[in-house]
């Protein structure tokens, strides 16, 4: 169940972030990364292998639906998933500022992971620019959002857990 509910999750925030999302007229003209919200906050919830395992689900439908290089959104939502992930343990599951400062530190991290691997692919962006006017803005729109969906992925979870032990 929950798989499949993860699954519907991922698929709808790409088409969101692909449609109705860029119709929205942000400031920075950037737009929230959900599937990364969605990966992280999970992999919060249930440890490195869910983590890992997620992003590599969203990370490759997000590369096969935006056209850019595959394996690049795999690569970075998989080491996304896997750190936030083990720290699992080590959080307190209904602090929503833990979410919303992971996410922030993780999309600057893996946004700038994301440009040098770009780069070094032949891109031509200039870095500095790109990280102030683009990678910023998305960070601070994800740490907005990422207590709403890490919420809403815990209460999920919370559900499935307690239907699943009422068999």
């Amino acid at each position: 169940m929950r798989v499949i509910i993860l699954a519907f999750g991922v698929i709808l925030s790409v088409v969101i972030q692909a449609t109705w999302l860029t119709q929205l007229n942000l400031p920075a003209q950037v737009k929230p990364d959900l599937v990364f919200i969605i990966v992280v906050s999970y992999a919060l919830l249930k440890g490195p292998y869910i983590g890992t395992n997620l992003g590599l689900f969203a990370g490759f439908f997000m590369d096969l639906a935006s056209g850019n290089i595959i394996g690049v959104g795999v690569l970075t939502k998989m080491l996304a998933g896997f750190s936030a992930g083990l720290l699992e343990k080590t959080i307190f599951k209904d602090n929503l500022l833990v979410p919303a400062n992971l996410v922030y530190l993780g999309t600057i991290l893996f946004e700038t992971l994301n440009l040098i691997i770009y780069i070094s692919f032949g891109a031509n962006f200039n870095f500095f620019h790109t990280i102030l006017h683009t990678v910023l803005p998305v960070a601070c729109y994800n740490a907005i959002l990422a207590p709403v969906i890490y919420h809403l992925l815990h209460k999920m979870d919370q559900f499935i857990s307690e239907r699943a032990s009422d068999f």
